[in-house]
């Protein structure tokens, strides 16, 4: 199962992401829930370099299955931040659509920080 984690603040706010496990929801190379799962996290990671400037810190599994994002939210000012946490929204309205779909291969969960 893939599980993906938010990192939230008590304010609600998001500063970080994991992406884990695998779907094995079909044959490797044809298993979409992977696919669809993996193309959600590296968009992410996409638009918040290239349309904030931000490079997080990330640390990926030597054999996939496994990304984590950190952004430093001192580094943000306020604009910048509000135009974070829609990115990370949007993830984490797409991770919840494919939940919704293929909750036995995908789950979200939230860790404060």
């Amino acid at each position: 199962m893939i599980t993906v984690e938010i990192h939230s603040t008590e304010e609600h706010k998001s500063y970080g992401f994991e992406f884990s496990g695998h779907a094995y929801s079909g044959d490797p190379g044809r298993d979409l829930v992977c696919a669809g799962a993996s193309a959600i996290a590296f968009g992410t990671v996409n638009a918040i370099n290239q349309l904030l400037q931000i490079t997080p810190g990330i640390e990926q599994g030597d054999e996939g299955g496994f990304l984590s994002v950190v952004i430093d939210p001192s580094d943000l000012d306020t604009e910048t931040d509000a135009k974070l946490q829609i990115i990370l929204q949007t993830m984490v309205t797409q991770v919840y659509t494919m939940v919704a779909s293929y909750g036995d291969f995908i789950e979200l969960k939230y860790k404060m920080m």
